[in-house]
């Protein structure tokens, strides 16, 4: 009987060592708990985004096949021209990761050529074709990205770095006998730009804000930017 008292003892103090260990364990995980929140804190962000777009070199077009009067012109890569200043605007969505780090979601922006260009000279398989650039635009579809936000006071400070795709147009008209037939030519290319913004708060939900986005790549390394004034709606 002496043993079997001492081997109840004994297991009655290993249950009460591990009934006191959980107690122990179950107070740190609640201190833990309250201590940081079960998930991350997010915000949903809108903006909206007026300005001007300057690309530096104007892309190489892909031309259509063009039935002239004198004959069927095949489609064709047409050269490059200058630089190309357009005016248009931006409308973007994404969220704030505890109020620090933005995550954009999808965006699109649309800009359309200003001011007076001189005419592209250039030729499709032999004949001349004559490209407008004060026709052209541009038209974005802005993809996931990461950037990180500071805020002091009523000013907010950011930078941002996504992906997309870029589509550009132009306006031409090729020869063929004693008319000239128009067409359109066009072509896609990845982008990838850096967002910086400086903002002030107009109220807990608005902020106006100066952006700026170099284009990293756009038909071409370091090819362009846009400068805009945004309103951003979101905490």
């Amino acid at each position: 009987m002496p043993i079997l008292r001492d081997s109840y003892s004994g297991w009655l103090h290993r249950i009460r060592a591990v009934a006191t260990g959980c107690s122990a364990a179950s107070i740190v995980c609640a201190i833990l708990c309250v201590a940081s929140p079960a998930h991350a804190d997010l915000d949903f962000q809108v903006s909206g985004t007026a300005g001007v777009s300057w690309l530096r070199s104007m892309p190489a077009l892909k031309s259509p096949e063009t039935l002239t009067s004198a004959r069927q012109v095949p489609d064709g890569k047409l050269p490059s021209g200058g630089s190309i200043f357009a005016l248009g605007g931006a409308f973007d969505m994404g969220v704030s990761v505890d109020d620090r780090w933005i995550v954009p979601v999808l965006g699109f922006a649309g800009y359309g050529a200003i001011g007076s260009y001189d005419t592209v000279v250039t030729s499709i398989d032999g004949s001349i074709a004559r490209v407008h650039p004060w026709t052209s635009y541009q038209v974005d579809v802005l993809l996931p990205g990461i950037g990180y936000r500071v805020k002091r006071r009523r000013f907010m400070f950011a930078a941002t770095i996504r992906s997309g795709f870029s589509y550009f147009g132009a306006s031409g008209v090729v020869s063929g006998g004693a008319l000239s037939t128009p067409f359109s030519a066009s072509d896609f290319s990845p982008l990838v730009q850096a967002e910086l913004e400086a903002c002030r708060r107009l109220d807990p939900l608005t902020r106006v804000c100066l952006h700026v986005a170099p284009r990293i790549y756009d038909f071409g390394f370091l090819n362009g930017a846009t400068f805009g004034l945004r309103v951003e709606w979101g905490r």
